[in-house]
């Protein structure tokens, strides 16, 4: 395993030709992409398919004029929607669901409103009958350009994890090459729609280096070399002095004390530290002195080899002795690597790991601290030093005050209390340190610190498993016919389909011709056609042809299909199991497609669906981004870390027992570990792993709403924000966004000195602004039913943040109502009534899936889809599982 990096574009290659022929194939890139949106627009109906055709402006525009305007225009906008801003083509975002939902409003009567002029019932019909008809025609336009999407490319978490799937590639380097690839733009709150993933020239530079990278780690010539730092105890720990100062402002010297190591022959025995800055810590530092420094010897990324020699003795307290290293401490590099010892105080012995250490920006400094199990207070402070020295700090900080206050008597009393604490000091002849006698001094833990070797980059297997995968060994010849060889194995697998013998020789003979023209070796030429076919479009986008009858809506080959579903439910290509049953022609068999979903979806890289669906779909991603205020002393990075994984470990625990989608309004159970647990006042968690844990009513939680995290995001730091939290839950959660406030709206205030007004309170009175009303009285509910939750999630009754705290603070009121009228009173009665119009959310989620599956919006034309969706996940309590194969066996899913 080597490190890597990616290389600056004027030192991209050792040689001229294969930037000539990179650059080649960059043109050759951009030509196809060209060519391939070319397609797209002159296969896809454009916005001059809908143009305004004279029977709307003859019927629709003065209808809409003279019985909608006043309502619905840029003055108003009432309910959030401005007609005189509706468009024509209705394959545009939501124009279609608009103008359905505008003869939904007329055929009912409901508008216009009973106080204005009735319609003439002749003219309502044109509207109508125009509406209908434009709504059949987009939806069978955009059957047959498949949702209105030809193809798309990969996003980066998906390249990432082709890449690493494909050539069996180290995690760590999967994980850099996700975190360096440019970021991918989103739409309907998704990376994977193809509207959102455009590719412009510098995304393509960006991926032509890493194509470099990931070609050399795929194929190596050799193991890399080594390099070795050792770091001595003996040698590079000072320790203390045996006599020190009794104060900083005294030459007086006293003894130290009882020493908290010996050095010996087989290294430094060390059973104690001093009590400053460790009180009650676990894990003591060793004595003073230099640390292992690795700056000079970490320049890569890769794996390394730490030997640690040394022993231990656990004494009569019985625990075993445990080392913790820490590298990169408090930088982006932080790891920690914990072990027990081998070895003995009498028999050293050497404990072995290999770890994976990241070099990150060349000026940082790269050292490890060491720090082990011990007992923080087997020494004390002397009590006579201790006094002596307080009463010295004291009066000085009363001379300082004295002296402020003007105050003479004062400053005379505190000078002369001073020097007799100087006097006694400079008399005192005690040690600066004792020991504790609470410990028995002959039988303390103790560890042996001898040395710690650091040896690297080392392969973590050699011959790398990407040579397994290309047929690569001893014997493969090193010429044409090895790279044919290669590209022969590799290319179905790449471009997750059967290839042309053309698309296996332009890869061959790129290679082969840098070989002859340019001295290439086997290795170095293989690698130059490697990173041809990384931005080649049969790897970069999920191609499916549109039919030679560009009216006909057809059925995805098995390839298409093995590919749609993987991508769906791995962010990755097919594996084995679904390319062997794409060659037999078989997935498409219905017993087949579900079993293979069932499978998928208990295999380890499901993970990817979980952190990539629910984590966009939840928010995760942005978990963190909200940093508390001071006051909530109880944040800390081990909760915010807790907080990130707590909605997908609830994800995948519903996933994987296929429970009813509801359980993500509520659930009797949260998947949850000790730190969370703690803030949540739920006892019996212990340890950092993520564990099932049964919910009681005085717990307050269940379901996403109440997740720590989601709180916090929802919050500003200092203070809850209801109107974010409610527009988070309409959006999310039932589909159904706010629209967007008046540009003169503004924000709900902060409190102002010595007030003490609750956030609903406040929203009351901002509520009663004219530009505010409308738009408040159907969103407020939705937040201030989550008012019990701090600006943390930490569970309250009373008002708190912004310095309100204390018996007096004012009562949370979370009462309120839903859109329907449905009211509650507490947070109980919120999810029941949500629960009780669980239809909407439904709905929602299924509305969401279907677009993550597609990757295009989900809309009017999709309408029927979903209603056999939900009507056939109803009957066994809309299960996640029976969700996701109801989409996977839909319609737009298995056709084009």
């Amino acid at each position: 395993m080597t490190g890597w990096k990616p290389i600056p574009r004027n030192k991209q290659s050792r040689n001229t030709s294969m930037n000539i022929n990179l650059n080649q194939s960059i043109k050759d890139f951009v030509r196809w992409a060209v060519c391939c949106v070319l397609a797209i627009a002159l296969g896809l109906p454009t916005t001059n398919s809908f143009a305004a055709a004279p029977e709307y402006e003859r019927d629709v525009l003065p209808f809409l004029k003279r019985h909608c305007y006043s309502c619905h225009d840029a003055k108003q906008a009432k309910a959030g929607l401005r007609l005189d801003e509706l468009g024509t083509d209705f394959l545009r975002g939501t124009t279609a669901d608009n103008w359905h939902e505008v003869i939904n409003q007329i055929n009912s009567g409901e508008m216009p409103p009973e106080d204005e002029p009735r319609p003439d019932p002749k003219a309502a019909f044109a509207v109508v009958e125009w509406v209908g008809a434009k709504l059949k025609e987009a939806e069978k336009l955009a059957r047959m350009s498949g949702g209105r999407i030809l193809m798309r490319r990969l996003n980066r978490q998906e390249y990432a994890n082709t890449v690493g799937d494909l050539f069996r590639l180290d995690s760590h380097f999967i994980e850099k090459l996700k975190r360096e690839l440019p970021a991918d733009g989103k739409a309907e709150g998704f990376d994977r729609l193809s509207s959102a993933l455009f590719f412009d020239q510098t995304q393509m530079a960006s991926y032509l280096e890493w194509t470099a990278e990931i070609a050399r780690e795929a194929v190596q010539s050799t193991p890399p070399t080594s390099v070795k730092y050792t770091w001595e105890a003996n040698k590079h720990l000072s320790g203390e002095a045996v006599r020190q100062k009794v104060n900083e402002n005294l030459d007086h010297m006293i003894e130290t004390g009882p020493p908290t190591y010996f050095k010996t022959d087989k290294g430094m025995i060390i059973r104690s530290v001093n009590m400053y800055g460790h009180r009650n810590w676990e894990f003591i530092d060793v004595p003073a002195g230099v640390r292992p420094s690795l700056t000079s010897l970490v320049k890569a990324d890769g794996y390394y080899r730490i030997r640690f020699k040394g022993g231990s003795d656990p004494g009569d307290r019985g625990e075993p002795i445990r080392v913790r290293l820490l590298y990169g401490g408090g930088t982006p590099l932080e790891q920690t690597f914990e072990f027990k010892p081998n070895g003995t105080l009498d028999n050293p012995a050497v404990t072995e790991m290999t770890v994976f250490l990241r070099a990150g920006e060349p000026d940082m400094t790269r050292g490890i601290s060491i720090t082990w199990n011990g007992i923080w207070d087997a020494r004390i402070n002397h009590p006579g030093w201790e006094a002596l020295n307080m009463r010295i700090m004291v009066g000085g900080a009363k001379i300082g005050q004295a002296v402020a206050k003007k105050d003479d008597d004062g400053l005379k009393k505190a000078r002369a209390d001073l020097d007799n604490a100087l006097a006694e000091a400079k008399a005192f002849t005690g040690t600066r340190w004792i020991h504790n006698e609470k410990y028995n001094i002959d039988t303390l833990p103790k560890l042996l610190l001898d040395t710690i070797e650091v040896e690297g980059p080392v392969s973590k297997e050699w011959p790398p498993a990407s040579h397994v995968v290309l047929g690569l060994d001893a014997k493969t010849p090193q010429d044409e016919v090895g790279l044919r060889a290669a590209f022969s194995k590799l290319l179905p697998r790449a471009y997750r389909r059967t290839v042309q013998a053309e698309e296996i020789d332009r890869l061959v003979n790129i290679a082969a011709k840098a070989m002859r023209d340019e001295k290439l070796d086997f290795h170095a030429a293989l690698r130059l056609g490697l990173q041809t076919m990384l931005v080649s479009p049969g790897f970069v986008f999920l191609q499916e042809p549109q039919a030679s009858d560009a009216s006909a809506v057809r059925p995805l080959n098995d390839y298409e299909l093995a590919s749609r579903l993987s991508y769906f439910l791995w962010s990755s290509l097919p594996d084995d199991e679904l390319f062997a049953l794409a060659d037999k022609g078989t997935l498409r068999d219905p017993a087949t497609l579900s079993a293979q979903v069932t499978r998928m979806l208990a295999d380890p890289k499901s993970r990817r669906f979980v952190e990539n669906f629910a984590g966009q779909w939840l928010d995760v991603e942005q978990f963190g981004s909200v940093e508390p205020a001071m006051e909530y002393k109880d944040y800390d990075a081990k909760l915010r870390a807790a907080e990130r994984e707590e909605p997908l470990a609830f994800f995948q625990q519903v996933l994987s027992e296929n429970l009813p989608v509801t359980y993500f309004l509520d659930s009797p159970f949260l998947v949850i570990n000790e730190r969370l647990a703690r803030h949540y006042g739920i006892d019996g968690v212990t340890g950092e792993a993520f564990q099932k844990v049964a919910l009681r009513p005085e717990h307050h939680r269940g379901g996403v709403l109440g997740m720590a995290g989601l709180m916090t995001l929802l919050s500003d730091g200092t203070r809850t924000l209801p109107v974010r939290r409610g527009a988070w839950v309409l959006e999310k959660l039932l589909n159904d966004p706010s629209p967007p406030p008046p540009p003169n709206a503004g924000e709900i205030q902060p409190n102002t000195a010595g007030a003490r007004l609750t956030v609903r309170e406040r929203l009351a009175k901002h509520r009663s602004e004219p530009n505010c009303a409308s738009c408040h009285a159907k969103l407020d509910s939705y937040g201030l039913a989550l008012e019990n939750y701090d600006a943390i999630g930490r569970w309250r009754e009373q008002q708190n943040g912004e310095g309100i705290s204390g018996p007096k603070a004012p009562v949370i009121d979370p009462s309120g109502a839903l859109k329907s009228g449905r009211e509650f009173s507490d947070l109980a009665g919120y999810k029941a009534a949500l629960l009780a119009e669980k239809e909407k959310f439904v709905r929602a989620f299924s509305e969401k899936l279907l677009t993550y599956a597609l990757g295009r919006p989900v809309g009017y034309v999709d309408n029927t889809t979903l209603e056999q969706i939900t009507t056939t996940t109803g009957k066994s309590d809309h299960r996640l599982q029976d969700l996701i194969q109801a989409v996977v066996s839909s319609e737009p899913f298995l056709t084009k």
